[in-house]
């Protein structure tokens, strides 16, 4: 069943925006942005069958940069890392603005699924053939939190395929958290995240706003592990808060609605 946008009120912006998914990409829809901001002013970038290492995940990025046309960058969890990576290589003269949900310079490691992904690719699922056969035993461990864990598993391995998560992991994921500076570092940074997310180093976090002259922070309550698409109705909300900062709406927009 396709996802269904929550009501917002639409924001006229006057600089395009596009959105780089996380890991996998598949299957992930994103209503509550064209809801928001209008679909025709939203582009959403999943990794499909055509990318393979971080280079061609940057290839595919800027193969959808608008090529004269304000835009503000927005990066899902490894997206947005991957905003990161093509940023220190490249100034981007039309780019107002970058938004980072749930993520820094790189996503934070796990040693149990680093012994996973060091195996090949159909060791993946039976690891999540195996979670399902213990369901009970983590939603006492998880409670609430499992739902979205086992949600998140299956649609990786049913939407993109554990082979494609498998590569993705290894050649891009892993590759990710070396540099140390971007190319404009006045850029305006808008930082989403939860209060904890089990995905982001809050060391790594720290520095990736230091490469930055100007950050905002928004946070997100919630006991979740890691900030999904499942809050994008609250995420889009808090990017228009910061829509004149990221360049957005200009200041006499603002006064217009405002009005």
């Amino acid at each position: 069943m396709p996802k269904k946008a929550h009501f917002h009120e639409k924001l006229d912006v006057s600089a395009k925006i596009v959105v780089a998914t996380g890991l996998g990409g598949a299957g992930r829809e994103y209503p509550d942005y064209y809801e928001k901001f209008g679909q025709e002013n939203v582009t959403i970038v999943c990794w499909d069958d055509s990318v393979s290492d971080l280079d061609s995940h940057i290839e595919k990025l800027k193969e959808n940069i608008p090529k004269e046309e304000p835009f503000v960058a927005i990066g899902h969890s490894m997206g947005g890392s991957i905003w990161l990576e093509l940023l220190n290589r490249e100034n981007i003269p039309n780019q107002r603005g970058q938004v980072l949900v749930g993520c820094s310079r790189r996503v934070r490691g796990d040693q149990g699924v680093e012994f996973i992904m060091k195996r090949p690719w159909w060791f993946i699922w039976i690891m999540v053939l195996g979670l399902t056969a213990i369901f009970p035993i983590m939603l006492l461990i998880w409670r609430k939190k499992t739902f979205d864990t086992y949600r998140e598993l299956w649609r990786f391995v049913t939407k993109d395929g554990a082979r494609k998560i498998h590569n993705q992991y290894n050649l891009t994921l892993k590759k990710l958290g070396t540099i140390e500076s971007v190319m404009n570092p006045d850029l305006p940074l808008v930082v989403i995240r939860l209060t904890k997310d089990t995905l982001v180093d809050e060391e790594d976090l720290e520095f990736t706003k230091s490469m930055f002259n100007n950050h905002h922070e928004q946070i997100i309550e919630s006991n979740s592990l890691h900030l999904t698409e499942k809050f994008d109705h609250i995420t889009v909300e808090k990017i228009a808060l910061e829509a004149e900062y990221l360049g957005l709406i200009l200041q006499k927009e603002k006064i217009a609605v405002m009005h």
